[in-house]
């Protein structure tokens, strides 16, 4: 964790550069997700079971993943103000990293274990299919899987990438932290006299004159 450099910025740089990324992928996983809900869709960014699904567990799945991308957007948020509220504000940013990254990792087994956004082999082929308008043969399949093969292990890799800067901000700031309230408690304040006062001041309560050695 030593070091502030990352690449060619500031880790504090590239932790708010990352946040801002991540605030605005969830607000477009939020658009589309929003946007299939009207038009009573399945939408591209969040992956559902082939199972045929109830209107209840429908209605909780939306609940859920609404309230998933409201916290995640609000860690973004966080982030942004860390170098005014400390370190404790990229804590959130931190965890869902972690939580993101695993859940990745679980969603190559099971589609709905990732986070909205997740990229999934089945939204891979579900797009491919909606570009062509037909079945994929067997060379268009493997070029899809090996596409997403390639893009999944960037997206785990940025992901990688977002939890070591924003790890190494958290302990960079922590380091060079000085709450307000600590330096207003150990400063001193001193009531200088006035000028007429300073003129009443006894001879022997002024400071020696200055003699040359």
């Amino acid at each position: 964790m030593s070091g502030t450099q990352s690449l060619c910025c500031h880790v504090h740089t590239a932790t708010r550069a990352s946040a801002i990324f991540y605030l605005v992928c969830n607000l477009l996983v939020a658009v589309d997700f929003s946007v299939g809900i009207v038009r009573k869709t399945d939408p591209l960014t969040v992956s559902y079971t082939d199972m045929k699904l109830t209107n209840g567990y429908r209605t909780f799945d939306i609940s859920t993943n609404f309230i998933m991308l409201v916290l995640m957007s609000f860690s973004s948020v966080l982030v942004l103000i860390s170098h005014r509220k400390g370190p404790v504000c990229i804590v959130p940013f931190v965890l869902f990293m972690f939580l993101d990254i695993a859940l990745s990792l679980f969603s190559l087994f099971a589609a709905p274990w990732g986070l909205p956004g997740t990229p999934t082999y089945r939204d891979a082929l579900r797009l491919a299919l909606n570009v062509k308008g037909a079945k994929l043969e067997v060379e268009e399949l493997s070029q899809v899987t090996m596409i997403f093969g390639v893009m999944f292990v960037f997206y785990i890799l940025l992901k990688v990438y977002m939890l070591q800067v924003s790890m190494r901000s958290f302990y960079a700031l922590r380091e060079n932290w000085v709450p307000s309230n600590s330096t207003a408690e150990n400063s001193v304040t001193v009531k200088l006299p006035s000028y007429d006062e300073a003129l009443k001041m006894k001879a022997d309560a002024l400071p020696p004159a200055y003699q040359e050695p």
